[in-house]
């Protein structure tokens, strides 16, 4: 024992200089593990490509290849995001990557874009496809709030529309990406579109890419100050808030207030029909008599179910009034990522924001003036959705959202995923 601490004491200097230099290494390794790097090469010649686009998808945080292909991405956020590479006459490059697992450099090989003849011969771009579409279009994808109306989009010329008769769907297309110029939030958005899908059947509208969000610059102090304010508003309420207080298992708190939602269609009034059909009779007094463990489960009085489902309209909706917390939908997956699952439909409701007056305008019939924002939203797929703390959410094709957010959810009001808000304001 004295030997030790004889050792101890004599080598302390020495310690003290060997603990500054683990702190200051560390730092440094730290420092370093944010960082990207990685090269981007042609496929075909595996020459660099100059000016090549990389970034990471849904941020602010992107950057240029230089005359070698290299490129070097800083400030790579926690979390998982896909990173992008993209240029003019090649096809984009996506993977999926996480902060706690950066690679030290990656090498992308883009292969060059190739133009399919068959393809344009089979089903054709629409002639003067802008003249009859991009309105249509401009209202899906940019959308028709307020922000809208300040957002501009440079480069219509490169969007062109398929229309398929049989499948009665209208598709986008878009050889480079879409410059949007959002005023009303202060970004340029540049917009890789990937997939643009309206059914005029269901009226199921869906799109996909990766947007590359840049700060508009000024040296109006209150310019940037409308933009702060018009940024936390397009935010809370929102599916990315939503999605964020969901992590934090923090809805409530936050606002929201999410009930299950039961719709009842007209094929649960054939399913009914037909099992009716095959086991009920009529007894000695007349009345129906139905076997009571073949039209419901637990359901101890099924005539009386046959006649409640048959009373009721092509689809009625059911609203269990019952506010559900975060954690009766959400689940850890690991320590960085929660599953969403959920049967049927949630109903959620933003308490601290009321329908806006344009949204109003186009559902005069179901939604009024001066209520709070009501979404729904459903798993058509019944799969989990992964959801990280920063809003992101992947298997997003899986999930529908209409109402509100089927309204709001589009380029005009869209926020980049490493946005961070003010604390909220409410009224009172």
């Amino acid at each position: 024992m004295a030997f030790f601490i004889e050792i101890v004491v004599s080598k302390l200097a020495m310690r003290i200089g060997f603990l500054v230099f683990l702190f200051c290494f560390a730092a440094q390794t730290a420092m370093g593990q944010n960082t990207l790097k990685g090269k981007v090469l042609a496929a075909d010649t595996r020459q660099p490509i100059h000016l090549a686009n990389v970034f990471l998808s849904n941020t602010s945080i992107g950057t240029v290849t230089n005359a070698e292909g290299l490129f070097t991405l800083d400030h790579f956020p926690q979390g998982r995001y896909d990173v992008v590479v993209s240029c003019i006459g090649y096809e984009s490059y996506v993977t999926t990557i996480q902060y706690a697992q950066l690679p030290l450099t990656i090498e992308v090989n883009l292969k060059p874009r190739i133009n399919i003849l068959d393809e344009v011969i089979v089903e054709p771009y629409e002639k003067n496809g802008w003249e009859k579409y991009g309105q249509f279009f401009l209202d899906n994808f940019i959308g028709t709030s307020a922000l809208a109306k300040d957002c501009k989009l440079k480069n219509p010329q490169t969007v062109r529309f398929r229309y398929n008769k049989k499948e009665n769907i209208l598709r986008a297309f878009a050889d480079e990406p879409i410059i949007l110029e959002n005023r009303a939030l202060g970004y340029i958005l540049k917009y890789d579109l990937k997939t643009f899908e309206y059914n005029y059947s269901s009226r199921i509208f869906y799109f996909q890419g990766y947007p590359l969000f840049e700060e508009m610059e000024t040296e109006r102090k209150r310019l940037l100050k409308r933009w702060e304010e018009r940024r936390a508003d397009a935010y809370y309420g929102s599916l990315m808030h939503f999605m964020r207080s969901l992590f934090r298992n923090k809805l409530v708190e936050e606002g929201f207030e999410a009930r299950k939602l039961i719709k009842v269609s007209e094929e649960e009034k054939k399913r009914v029909r037909t099992l009716f059909n095959k086991r009920a009779y009529s007894n000695s007094s007349g009345r129906i008599v139905v076997n009571d463990s073949i039209l419901g489960q637990g359901n101890m009085d099924s005539a009386q179910y046959y006649r409640k489902v048959m009373n009721q309209p092509e689809k009625m909706n059911v609203l269990i009034n019952k506010i559900l917390p975060g954690d009766s939908m959400a689940f850890a997956i690991d320590s960085f990522t929660a599953g969403l699952f959920f049967e049927d439909y949630l109903q959620v409701i933003y308490l601290y924001k009321q329908a806006p007056d344009e949204y109003v305008q186009a559902n005069r019939m179901s939604v009024y003036p001066k209520t709070p924002v009501v979404s729904e939203i459903s798993l058509p797929q019944k799969k989990t959705i992964a959801v990280l703390a920063n809003g992101s959410y992947y298997e997003g094709i899986n999930m529908i959202s209409s109402g509100y957010w089927g309204w709001w959810e589009k380029l005009a009001t869209m926020l980049p995923y490493d946005y961070k808000p003010p604390p909220r304001k409410i009224d009172k």
